[in-house]
């Protein structure tokens, strides 16, 4: 502008303030000339029309015309443009990982809020709240970049308001109470195929059907089995009544070839071509292979009593009182590789729960023979534990539980495991033996339930099916068995995590304490180079 004059100037603001202000009255008009206009971030120029792909074109206008109907746009409050046929309200949109979901509801759901002439309601319903969540943050997020389009709506935790005509949006989670009997306008149901129950899904059906224009739609990744989400997905999908739509692999273009390259590396193939190809799998992804896990198996090493000088080690407890094994190992980095000194297992009977004083026993063992370890401890489980030995070893606390925790503890120990990078000794965790205890604790004539020998310097098998009322596993229940039979198993939000079959006959535990050794070990000895994996992020501009 600086090679224009004063007038021409003036002229120029004057036919981009017009063209801005007919751009945002079409916009109040239609969800399209809305979308166009929209800023994806606090860059003015980066507009979604720039990026919009074809498969995102195509199911925003198989609904626009249900949005319009809704909001009531036109004169008399209809909108004659939209011709006598009826617009579809019911929607099954099925995307890869990746492909703008959440985002694209977002768009739509502030359109309505802020542009409908009269007062609607809507839901966003998922697994849990904080999943429901994410849609409201999308909102707020595109009401951040523009507010000339969104300037109406106020938000709260979880609800998005007009401010002047009262629309709303709620979000609700699988609290199937709180979704009977309500009368939405409109519902959004995100990651159907990650609801547990079907009860929240069958009572949002039922209320879609008590008012004529009510829209509902459904996002979600492709799912797991032919359970009642894939009977949902099926009648959506014969229906005349529905739009349908399930994409198949990766087609956005902003998602870079080098992050789905770590995503196959990373990931099982079941898993990878469920999140990001969009295909249905029967069951969800095995974690490794006998093969793979076996390939980690060093003849040469031995299940070690006492540590080297010289040598850091670390070790890892994750406790279990009834049900679960109780799991205690120990390892060191040995050049690239991380090597299980040893890993010893206590396993309940009934009426004959893992005492604490077992974990105490055998954190006291592993300190006086493997000098200088530091320990990592489910804080959950053992704080009292970890508040009366914090002061005389090195104990750290991991929460076993936590999200972030459990995803790079599965996907560290995975690529680990497939790299060959983390080794262990023939029958390692195999429930055939006890660990020693530490010089000046109480003998086994003290703990005849545990079997627990006297420091003597030795760790025998148990010869007996039984040990003082307690099972003992058959030798096949070992480390790499326990392995190969795992899964992988990934929440809405992107979290990884192992999990063992729900038959009451397979475990998890001495994974999830190896795991936690070998992410302990990598973090504090500077190999840092494992744990930069991709995790799922919350907000951060707008969420493609």
């Amino acid at each position: 502008m600086s090679c224009l004059n004063s007038r021409e100037r003036t002229e120029l603001i004057f036919r981009l303030r017009l063209k801005r202000k007919l751009e945002l009255r079409a916009a109040k008009r239609h969800p399209a000339a809305f979308r166009r206009n929209l800023r994806l971030t606090s860059d003015a120029r980066i507009l979604f029309r720039a990026i919009e792909q074809p498969w995102q074109r195509a199911d925003f206008l198989a609904l626009d015309p249900a949005w319009r109907t809704l909001a009531r746009v036109g004169s008399q409050g209809i909108d004659k443009s939209l011709g006598t046929s009826a617009p579809i309200r019911r929607a099954w949109m099925e995307r890869p990982r990746g492909h703008s979901k959440t985002s694209d509801m977002a768009m739509q759901i502030a359109w309505i809020l802020q542009n409908a002439t009269r007062q609607v309601a809507g839901l966003a319903a998922a697994a849990d709240r904080d999943q429901a969540a994410l849609i409201r943050d999308a909102v707020f997020r595109l009401a951040s970049f523009n507010p000339d389009l969104c300037g109406e709506l106020a938000f709260t935790k979880f609800e998005i308001t007009n401010k002047t005509t009262g629309s709303k949006l709620t979000v609700i989670s699988s609290d199937v109470q709180s979704s009977w009997g309500v009368l939405p306008d409109f519902i959004i149901c995100d990651e159907l195929c990650h609801w547990e129950k079907p009860d929240m899904w069958y009572s949002l059906l039922s209320s879609a059907a008590k008012k004529r224009d009510c829209l509902l739609a459904v996002l979600t990744n492709a799912g797991v089995g032919r359970g009642w989400h894939w009977d949902a997905r099926e009648a959506a999908r014969r229906s005349p009544r529905w739009h349908f739509r399930s994409l198949r692999d990766s087609q956005a273009d902003w998602i870079d070839p080098a992050h789905l390259a770590e995503q196959r590396d990373l990931l099982p193939a079941p898993v990878f071509d469920r999140l990001w190809r969009n295909l249905w799998q029967h069951s969800d992804g095995e974690f490794v292979t006998l093969e793979e896990v076996r390939a980690c198996r060093d003849e040469l090493l031995r299940k070690r009593n006492q540590g080297q000088p010289g040598i850091r080690y670390f070790a890892a407890i994750d406790y279990a009182e009834k049900r679960d094994y109780t799991v205690g190992v120990v390892v060191h980095l040995e050049g690239n590789r991380i090597v299980v000194d040893r890993m010893d297992v206590a396993v309940p009977s009934q009426g004959k729960p893992i005492p604490v004083q077992w974990v105490e026993d055998w954190m006291r063992h592993v300190a006086a023979n493997f000098h200088g370890t530091a320990f990592v401890v489910d804080e959950y489980q053992l704080l009292g534990t970890i508040q009366r030995f914090e002061q005389r070893f090195p104990v750290h606390r991991f929460e076993f539980a936590g999200s972030r925790g459990n995803h790079r503890l599965a996907i560290t120990l995975r690529r680990l495991i497939l790299h060959r990078e983390v080794a262990w000794y023939s029958g390692c965790g195999a429930i055939d033996s006890v660990p020693l205890l530490a010089a000046g604790t109480r003998d086994s004539r003290t703990h005849p339930q545990h079997c627990l020998p006297a420091a003597s310097g030795a760790v025998g098998p148990i010869g007996a099916e039984t040990c003082g009322g307690q099972a003992v596993a058959r030798s096949e229940d070992t480390l790499e068995t326990e392995l190969a039979s795992l899964l992988l198993q990934q929440s809405p939000a992107g979290w990884c995590r192992i999990q063992h079959h729900q038959d009451g006959k397979h475990h998890d535990d001495r994974a999830f304490a190896l795991g936690a050794a070998c992410l302990f070990a990598l973090e504090h000895a500077g190999r840092d180079d494992w744990l930069l994996m991709t995790e799922p992020t919350r907000g951060g501009g707008f969420n493609l």
